[in-house]
C-alpha cells in the first residue's frame, strides 16, 4: 500500500472498468478506500451496510473488479504489499543510484530506533513485555530469510527465562506445541511482508485457539491483518537494495533486555546454572 493509505492496485482497475462507476458503486468504492487498514476484519456484508448498498451491489462491484468475493479481493491486496518489499522491481535502481555518502540510509535506521524508543515507556510496549514475561510457554516463530533471526532470538531469550522454543511449522510434528495446549502460552511472530500468508494463517490460527499473540514485523502492515494489540512494527525500507532488518534486530533485543528484568529475581542462578553447564562441557575453550 502507498503511505496515503490508498490502493494503487484498486484505482488503477477502476480507471480501466468500461462506463465508469454508478452512484452505489462509487459510494462502495469509497467505503473501500476508506476502510483498507481494517479489510481484514470486513465482510460482503459490513461493507455493504458501510456504504449504504446492497449486498449483491458488493458482489458484483468485485466481479467486476476481477475477485472472487471479499476474500480474492484482501490477497490481492496482499500481493500488492508484497511487491513493495522483495519483489520489487526497482531493487536494482536502489544500487544504480547509490549516492557516494550512506549516511542517508544510517540515518533511516537511526530514526527508526528513536521512534522505538519513544515507545518504551507507554503502556503498550509494557503490556507486550508482560505478555512474554508472564507466560508459562513461549514460542518463537520466523519464516525464511527472518528464520535465523527468529531462532537466535528464541535462543537468547531461553537464557534469561524458562519454557522458551523456536517452533519450525515445516519441520517435526509439533509436538511441544501439543504438549502446551494446557498452559498459557504467548507466541512471539517474526514477520516481514514476503512471507506473510504464512504468517497471517499462523497468526490467526493461535489467536483462535486463545493464545497471546505478539508480532514484530516490518511497516508494509501487514499487521492490520492479525486481530491482536500486541504488534510492534519497525522501519525497514532505508533505501539500500533490500529491506533492513536491522531494527528488527535492535527492539527483539531490547524485548529480551525487558524480559530478563521481570525474570531477575531467578536470573543470577540460571545464569550461574548456564556456565557451569558450559564449563563442564567445555564447550569453549581459551
Amino acid at each position: 500500500m502507498s503511505n496515503t493509505g490508498q490502493s494503487s492496485l484498486l484505482a488503477e482497475q477502476i480507471a480501466r472498468l468500461d462506463g465508469g462507476l454508478s452512484p452505489a458503486e462509487r459510494a462502495l468504492y469509497a467505503t473501500l478506500e476508506a476502510n483498507l487498514e481494517n479489510l481484514a476484519f470486513e465482510t460482503g456484508a459490513s461493507l455493504a451496510e458501510k456504504s449504504g448498498v446492497s449486498p449483491n451491489t458488493v458482489s458484483r462491484f468485485l466481479r467486476r473488479l476481477g475477485y472472487k468475493g471479499v476474500d480474492g479481493l484482501k490477497k490481492a491486496l496482499r500481493d500488492e504489499v508484497r511487491s513493495h518489499s522483495l519483489l520489487n522491481a526497482t531493487l536494482i535502481e536502489r544500487v544504480e543510484n547509490q549516492p557516494a555518502d550512506l549516511m542517508g540510509h544510517l540515518n533511516a535506521e537511526i530514526n527508526a530506533l528513536k521512534a522505538f524508543a519513544e515507545q518504551l515507556s507507554g503502556a503498550h510496549w509494557q503490556a507486550v513485555v508482560a505478555r512474554v514475561a508472564e507466560a508459562e510457554r513461549v514460542f518463537v516463530c520466523g519464516f525464511q530469510t527472518v528464520r535465523g533471526l527468529a531462532e537466535d532470538f528464541a535462543n537468547r531469550l531461553a537464557l534469561v527465562r524458562p519454557g522458551v522454543e523456536f517452533i519450525d511449522l515445516y519441520s517435526g510434528v509439533l509436538g511441544q506445541w501439543i504438549d502446551s495446549r494446557n498452559e498459557r502460552c504467548c507466541v512471539v511472530l517474526i514477520d516481514i511482508t514476503p512471507y506473510a500468508e504464512a504468517g497471517i494463517t499462523f497468526a490467526n490460527d493461535c489467536l483462535a485457539n486463545e493464545t497471546d499473540l505478539v508480532v514484530f514485523s516490518d511497516e508494509y502492515g501487514i499487521a492490520r491483518y492479525i486481530d491482536t494489540p500486541y504488534i510492534v512494527s519497525m522501519q525497514t525500507q532505508t533505501g539500500l537494495i533490500l529491506e533492513s532488518t536491522g531494527g528488527l534486530t535492535s527492539a527483539l533485543n531490547v524485548l529480551l533486555h525487558c524480559v530478563a528484568s521481570a525474570h531477575q529475581t531467578g536470573l543470577r542462578e540460571r545464569m550461574e546454572a548456564y556456565r557451569a553447564r558450559v564449563q563442564n562441557l567445555r564447550l569453549y575453550t581459551k
